[in-house]
């Protein structure tokens, strides 16, 4: 593992909240942290007291943890700048906060934020500003998927519950007259293979349909809540066999009521 996590801050309370998850997650693996700010417009006059800004929190996440925190300032779209610095760098996790389905911050709601997602090759923990802060992520919600990059979600998965010992629960609803895709069932069988080989702790469970919607989201969300799941996982490009619903699906769990924290995988730097 590189140890290193990034964290985008658009210096609001939301972000803080998403570098305190940051420091819990890297003090298991004694991590260092990169806090990375974005200037919309070149030449911000307020840059250098953004810096500052930046500064003293890097000096805070140091004193108060012990861990090694760096600063970076870029200028550009957050949808190019913040992609870019991931795969630029050597990074195990990002870890972001969305400002929720009541935020004010337009660039990081609903499908803003899975719009950055997508395009973010590294393992990305989106956190709510009322998220519960987790020191260990146990229980894990896999939703089974058809994409081609589902390996990267359980590899995802791996990543975690090698830090905290996780379970993961490989989840799916069952759909009158649907029939599973050929590349979801082989999905199935290799997240249950690559667990068995990794000594990850993993059960399946398949529900009948019981929340009544063209998408699996809310029954996902209403399942993870019930058992006090600690994070869903999920991979955040769409599978060609549910495009007509998976983008809505995916941003209502990243905005899911419960204020479950979601690992997203998959994505890929354009």
């Amino acid at each position: 593992m590189k140890k290193r996590i990034i964290v985008p801050t658009d210096l609001t309370e939301t972000a803080d909240h998403a570098i305190r998850q940051a420091v819990l997650i890297a003090k298991k693996n004694d991590s260092s942290i990169l806090l990375l700010h974005v200037l919309v417009d070149p030449g911000d006059p307020d840059e250098e007291a953004k810096r500052g800004l930046l500064e003293e929190k890097a000096r805070q996440v140091h004193m108060e943890s012990g861990l090694d925190c760096d600063i970076l300032i870029r200028t550009g779209s957050i949808f190019d700048a913040i992609p870019y610095v991931s795969c630029e760098h050597d990074f195990d996790l990002m870890v972001i906060g969305t400002h929720g389905i009541h935020g004010f911050r337009q660039k990081m709601l609903g499908s803003d934020i899975l719009k950055l997602v997508e395009k973010i090759s590294i393992p990305v923990l989106v956190v709510q500003p009322d998220s519960i802060l987790k020191n260990s992520f146990e229980n894990l919600v896999l939703p089974v998927s058809s994409h081609d990059n589902f390996p990267a979600v359980v590899d995802a998965a791996i990543l975690f519950a090698k830090l905290f010992g996780s379970s993961v629960c490989l989840y799916s609803v069952i759909k009158a007259g649907f029939d599973w895709p050929e590349k979801l069932l082989t999905n199935i069988e290799y997240a249950t293979r690559k667990f068995e080989e990794e000594g990850v702790a993993m059960h399946r469970v398949k529900e009948d349909q019981n929340v009544y919607s063209i998408g699996f989201a809310k029954q996902t969300i209403n399942y993870s809540h019930s058992v006090n799941a600690d994070a869903i996982c999920i991979i955040t490009p769409s599978s060609k066999e549910f495009y007509y619903f998976a983008p809505s699906d995916k941003e209502a769990l990243l905005l899911n009521e419960s204020r479950i924290p979601v690992l997203c995988a998959g994505g890929i730097n354009l």
